[in-house]
């Protein structure tokens, strides 16, 4: 009798009828599909880093692996249903290990979704299969603030801009009493020709931190060039002044072409965030604005209540940062006319006493 049970796409080993994975090369099988989902995890290969080469994908809501971080694998996909191209972001399967995690996040991206805010990328939904999490979000054209910097240095202006459409960002965030917790230039998406500034993986980091157990007290989740001295350190009670320093640390970054603190290793670069304080911008270009240098190193205060009190404070501070004083132009001015200002000053008396006499003589 020919045995019709069905054979693995990878390697071809027949499956079991109620087998979710392939015992053989640990691949899920149809039974383990999502019919409901945008793209299929039987398309994903972890050992690729792509999707499934061992056979054709002809499924065309499987399109293409973006690229990876410290939580997650990102694919471009097709949503079937609402014929839109989207992201897909997996969440690395050894974060998912208990469902203590899996509440924490699913809350996450609850509050996530009811956030609205043009410079938060929302979430679309929230899934779960074989043994994987991943959630569906906008699928956005452009570059990371990481891949922009990579090229050249931001210009101030340019970096006040980007700077203050995060912090209108973070100031909604907030209010909301969401901490982003991992700011960094791969977290900040720079959208279409206007390269607006957009913030992603908003909950991943608070998700971990409020589940992962640590000896020293806490977890140490994020990234280290952009983490804040609490952070750290591991330290409870983490709330929304620590997003202020990563941004700090951030805008630093923008303008000085590396971050405030570096390091050989990771261990390295955290204990300069907690015990040393970094090199003001000013000594090292003096030609940055003062008001903007100066809101930037306030940031970047160890103690959480030396710095901005609120992301909105932080805006406004960086709105009234001025790079072109009204006696700097005029003397500009003065300056290319090959003119001292006395000079001006009596031909503009002279004309005016010639403006009297024309006119009394007419009259």
């Amino acid at each position: 009798m020919t045995d019709t049970s069905p054979l693995c796409g990878v390697c071809e080993r027949r499956l079991g009828p109620d087998d979710l994975f392939c015992s053989r090369c640990g691949k899920p099988t149809p039974l383990n599909l999502d019919q409901d989902a945008t793209v299929r995890v039987g398309d994903w290969s972890e050992d690729s880093g792509r999707l499934d080469i061992h056979r054709e994908v002809t499924d065309p809501t499987a399109l293409s692996f973006i690229g990876k971080g410290g939580f997650a694998r990102v694919y471009k996909a097709l949503d079937r249903r609402l014929d839109r191209t989207v992201a897909i972001k997996v969440i690395r399967p050894e974060m998912v290990g208990t469902e203590l995690f899996l509440e924490s996040f699913r809350n996450e991206g609850i509050a996530l979704a009811k956030l609205r805010h043009p410079g938060i990328v929302p979430i679309y939904d929230i899934r779960e299969r074989g043994g994987l999490i991943y959630y569906i979000m906008p699928f956005v054209q452009g570059t990371t603030l990481e891949a922009r910097l990579d090229k050249a240095r931001l210009p101030p202006y340019e970096s006040r801009r980007i700077l203050s459409e995060l912090t209108d960002a973070l100031s909604a965030a907030h209010r909301e009493k969401m901490v982003h917790l991992d700011i960094k230039p791969d977290n900040v998406f720079l959208e279409g020709d206007l390269q607006k500034a957009l913030l992603v993986d908003f909950g991943i980091a608070m998700a971990v931190t409020e589940t992962v157990p640590d000896s020293s007290g806490g977890p140490i989740v994020g990234t280290p060039a952009y983490m804040s001295p609490e952070q750290a350190q591991g330290l409870p009670d983490i709330d929304h002044r620590s997003d202020i320093y990563s941004l700090g640390a951030l805008g630093y970054r923008m303008l000085m072409g590396r971050p405030p603190f570096s390091g050989r290793e990771a261990e390295d670069v955290l204990k300069k965030h907690v015990e040393e304080a970094p090199v003001p911008i000013r000594d090292i270009n003096p030609t940055i604005p003062k008001d903007f240098a100066d809101a930037i190193m306030r940031c970047l205060e160890k103690d959480p209540w030396d710095r901005f009190p609120t992301a909105k404070d932080l805006g406004v501070a960086l709105e009234s940062v001025t790079f072109f004083s009204t006696q700097g132009q005029t003397a500009q001015r003065e300056a290319s006319s090959g003119m001292d200002g006395t000079m001006v000053g009596l031909i503009a008396s002279l004309a005016l006493i010639i403006g009297v006499l024309i006119g009394w003589a007419i009259g």
